[in-house]
């Protein structure tokens, strides 16, 4: 498991999610990831992060054809 502090950049959670610095900025402008502004960069709690994946774990196509979320 991964050790986050408890404030990250939008390129920890990039790396953590194996994507694109991004497609995380489209998660944060759309809503489903929260973020705040710190001077001219973006941070991110490590509980907003676990939050967001559950989104993304729960939305997922195979659990909702199975009936789970």
């Amino acid at each position: 498991m991964i050790e986050f502090a408890p404030i990250v950049s939008v390129d920890d959670v990039a790396d953590y999610f194996k994507v694109s610095r991004s497609t995380i900025f489209r998660a944060i402008y759309s809503g489903e990831l929260k973020s705040f502004k710190l001077g001219k960069h973006r941070r991110i709690r490590r509980e907003w992060i676990f939050e967001y994946e559950n989104i993304l774990i729960s939305s997922t196509p195979e659990r909702k054809e199975q009936g789970i979320e």
